[in-house]
């Protein structure tokens, strides 16, 4: 799978595959994470999408992973986890960490009636947003040194 996707995808440099509790929950469910909260940009996309579910180590897997991350950089794995993937490991590792707080906070929503979505309009400022971020967060960091 991992093969598949570096083959599929050359600008990324790492893949963190995990089984965190909430994104594995609703990969057992079977739901994408849907917009949410702003972080979801980070992923790619409008949403975190659910890839179709297969054995584990099969190539039908891996295709279902490789549709799913299609303009993504994060999906869910249905009955199984999830996977992140970035230029590279720091980056990756971030990133799993931001599908599961936002598999959380999904499934904590659901317990009191769901989320509010943010719109195509949202989402679209935040991308603005976005196309710097990190980088003045850096740079704050260097300057205060």
């Amino acid at each position: 799978m991992h093969c598949d996707i570096y083959r599929a995808r050359p600008e990324l440099g790492a893949i963190v595959h995990a089984h965190p509790p909430a994104a594995t929950a609703l990969a057992i469910t079977r739901r994408s994470i849907p917009p949410l909260h702003y972080m979801i940009v980070a992923a790619g996309g409008d949403d975190i999408p659910c890839a179709d579910y297969a054995t584990f180590g099969t190539a039908e897997l891996s295709a279902a992973v490789v549709r799913a991350l299609t303009g993504r950089q994060a999906c869910l794995m249905a009955n199984h986890g999830m996977l992140a993937a970035g230029p590279d490991l720091p980056r990756a590792l971030w990133l799993a960490g931001e599908v599961e707080a936002l598999a959380d906070y999904y499934l904590r929503t659901l317990t009191v009636g769901g989320p509010v979505l943010l719109s195509a309009a949202e989402l679209a400022a935040v991308r603005i947003r976005f196309q710097d971020y990190g980088l003045r967060t850096h740079a704050s960091s260097a300057e205060s040194r």
